[in-house]
């Protein structure tokens, strides 16, 4: 009886008391997850401190050279992937496969990772090559590429600073336009250094000696560590990475000149801006995946109004730097570029594949990669002093220093060699060459007696009669010839530079000045003379073998 009573109390006891019980487990359990959950969950902030830390070892080298493949394509048709959407009961759907996404990711942001749907065929539009190096004193950057199969056009863009001046070419393939540019500096000459062509060296603001920034004043756009969110966790192309999450909030001033719209329903740039101006950052912002084991930056989304417009890929990341510098760079990296369909949605409009093909660190770099020459000819836009100015090349004639004297072919008949010789490139038609001619003349009677033979070049075609009449008139005596060729090509071959232009040679022909003015023309055989006596002195002190 006593026993019937007790198992009655306790099936009682049991009824009443074992949900209160199970919902105070459960309660603990919960709290005990979000605890582990809450203590698992990295800092956000510590996360992007890491990635841009991943980035900085390119400060810490003193050279380096990076060749990469570029794919271009593009899509045939208006192109609009699957994307994930909100639905009813608050969970979501993609349009495409009507599967859950892996990881929570707000609605229509990126294509569903799940879908199998088919989009239209791309096609390649450009290959080409992008090149960048540097090292204490110099920087080079290229861009070529070829559009068609057969290549039929195409360009390539080369900027160079060598240490002293910027020299930039552009040719076109199709049209064979091409056009140099020449600055006295290479500071914001080379356009966001491999972050504009590439999707490295994105997740920070970088300040080259090239290239000087104010860092904290454009973390206000890049954003810094403590106001980025940790979003979730997901599979991004292969990699476990952790999604953060950064709207800016405050632009001070310009910090890029693309022509972007801002806001995703931007209709007047004169109420949005454009992407760089402190007016349009209403709706922008940016979603970084960062590898959950190595901390480094994979992907980058630039959203508009929660949409995509641009997302950088970045994979294979291998170590191209030994220690102490330990840096590593992503082997293969691209973007796409996403516009908008009829319906306002986004729709993939370009994607650039980044194969990279060679990274040279802290090793000597060839003088070829930092110069450019000039072809006679081409237009140039010279900003070296200050002020644009537009002229079409002419290259700087040789320098004869040291040299042979060329050969009088098309001008006189062979000289005879045992003595000085002084050239004399002038025109009739001038006056500070016919004054200078007269000059010489006057001085024909000592040069002769410091053993000099006097030739007053004609550098210019003009009449015979009339060469001949003023010569006549003005009683020159000295050995007179003409260009009878093509005078600009003579001009160029014996280095002249202006006219009048004197040359002088030693008795061997080897020229010992050039250049100079009569006023020194005195000094300058002086010089050559004194030259000869010690050359003629060392001959006699040297015993005869």
């Amino acid at each position: 009886m006593r026993n019937g009573r007790r198992n009655r109390q306790m099936n009682l006891a049991g009824k009443y008391l074992a949900p209160q019980f199970i919902a105070g487990f459960i309660l603990m359990w919960a709290f005990a997850t979000a605890i582990c959950s809450a203590k698992s969950d990295p800092d956000p902030a510590d996360l992007v401190r890491a990635v841009r830390e991943s980035e900085n070892w390119i400060h810490n080298v003193d050279s380096l050279l990076i060749r990469i493949a570029s794919t271009w394509t593009a899509e045939s048709g208006s192109v609009n992937p699957p994307y994930v959407r909100r639905i009813g009961d608050g969970s979501l759907l993609c349009d495409s496969c009507a599967k859950h996404p892996q990881a929570p990711l707000e609605a229509a942001t990126l294509p569903c990772p799940e879908s199998t749907a088919e989009s239209t065929p791309t096609r390649p539009t450009s290959k080409g090559i992008l090149e960048y190096g540097f090292d204490e004193a110099r920087v080079r950057f290229l861009d070529e590429s070829t559009e068609g199969d057969p290549p039929a056009a195409g360009r390539r863009k080369l900027k160079v600073w060598d240490g002293k001046q910027l020299i930039a070419h552009e040719i076109s393939f199709g049209n064979k336009q091409e056009t140099y540019n020449l600055s006295w500096t290479a500071q914001g000459s080379f356009d966001e250094f491999m972050a504009y062509q590439t999707s490295w060296l994105r997740a920070q603001p970088h300040s080259f000696w090239w290239d000087l920034k104010d860092i904290d004043a454009l973390l206000c756009y890049y954003g810094r560590p403590e106001e980025y969110v940790l979003a979730g966790r997901s599979n991004y192309r292969g990699t476990d990475c952790y999604v953060l999450e950064f709207c800016p909030t405050e632009v001070r001033g310009i910090v890029d000149g693309q022509s972007y719209r801002c806001d995703s329903a931007a209709i007047s740039s004169d109420e949005y801006g454009l992407i760089g101006e402190a007016r349009g950052l209403a709706d922008q912002s940016y979603r970084w995946y960062v590898g959950a084991k190595d901390r480094r930056l994979y992907g980058l989304v630039w959203r508009i109004g929660k949409k995509p417009h641009t997302e950088h890929w970045m994979s294979d990341y291998r170590e191209v730097a030994a220690p102490p510098v330990s840096g590593w760079f992503p082997m293969t990296q691209g973007y796409e570029l996403y516009g908008r369909d009829t319906n306002g949605e986004p729709c993939l409009q370009a994607r650039r594949e980044l194969k990279v093909l060679q990274v040279r660190v802290n090793e000597k770099l060839p003088n070829e990669l930092f110069r450019i020459e000039l072809k006679k000819g081409v237009q140039v836009v010279d900003s070296r002093s200050g002020r644009a100015t537009r002229y079409t090349y002419e290259p700087e004639p040789p320098q004869l220093i040291g040299k042979v004297l060329p050969d009088f072919e098309h001008i006189l008949p062979p000289l005879s060699r045992g003595r000085k010789t002084l050239v004399c490139f002038w025109d009739v038609e001038q006056r500070p060459s016919r004054h200078c001619v007269e000059r010489l003349a006057e001085q024909t009677k000592n040069l002769a007696e410091q053993n000099v033979t006097i030739v007053a070049v004609q550098a210019s075609k003009v009449e015979q009669r009339l060469l001949d009449e003023w010569v006549k008139q003005n009683d020159i005596r000295l050995l007179i010839g003409i260009v009878q060729a093509d005078s600009e090509a003579i001009k160029y071959s014996w280095g002249v530079r202006s006219l009048p232009w004197l040359i002088l040679t030693d008795r061997k022909g080897v020229v010992s000045a050039e250049g100079f003015g009569l006023n020194e023309l005195a000094t300058r055989i002086a010089d050559l003379i004194d030259a000869e006596h010690r050359d003629l002195t060392t001959a006699k002190l040297v015993p005869d073998n």
